[in-house]
């Protein structure tokens, strides 16, 4: 049996991780293991965002169907409205955890994993692969090609990172 390894990291486009995403799935990096999590936010303020500030609209995970399993929205308590799929939305769906004790169970410190919890809210897209260990160094590359940001390797045998990466 192969050990497993998680990689985590931060997007704020969320094309970037869908290209991410899709190319770790064209590489079979992750045999169906990817979650993604952002944060929702009302139309009222996409149209701002865009028009006045000139920022993309963050889109939604509706383009990732075939990607990503069990695309849900989720209301958690410390990051408002959030769509979710992946394993993490469906532990975050089924139990009463917020996102940082579910990213626990893939091994992540909370300290680290509040961060990480903090970035959704302020809407970043968080991306999590679980992958067999000699493939976590090539998603980690993957994700930071794509402009991954905090990239991480976190094993849950360990409980610390492996090895981080600043994007």
């Amino acid at each position: 049996m192969s050990i497993r390894r998680t990689v985590v990291g931060l997007f704020s486009s969320l094309e970037q991780a869908r290209r991410a995403i899709v190319e770790i799935g064209e590489e079979s990096l992750a045999n169906n293991q990817v979650s993604l999590v952002i944060k929702k936010r009302s139309p009222a303020k996409e149209e701002y965002a865009t028009e006045i500030a000139g920022y993309p609209a963050p889109g939604t995970l509706d383009d990732f169907h075939g990607l990503l399993v069990q695309v849900q929205d989720i209301n958690l308590d410390r990051i408002g409205s959030v769509e979710a799929g992946g394993s993490v939305a469906g532990a975050i769906s089924q139990e009463d955890k917020g996102l940082a004790e579910v990213l626990g169970y893939y091994g992540m410190d909370f300290d680290r994993a509040r961060y990480y919890e903090d970035q959704v809210a302020t809407g970043m897209a968080l991306v999590v692969i679980e992958t067999n260990n000699d493939k976590v160094n090539q998603v980690a590359n993957i994700l930071l090609g794509y402009g991954g940001q905090q990239v991480e390797k976190w094993s849950k045998t360990l409980n610390h990172r492996l090895r981080a990466k600043q994007g």
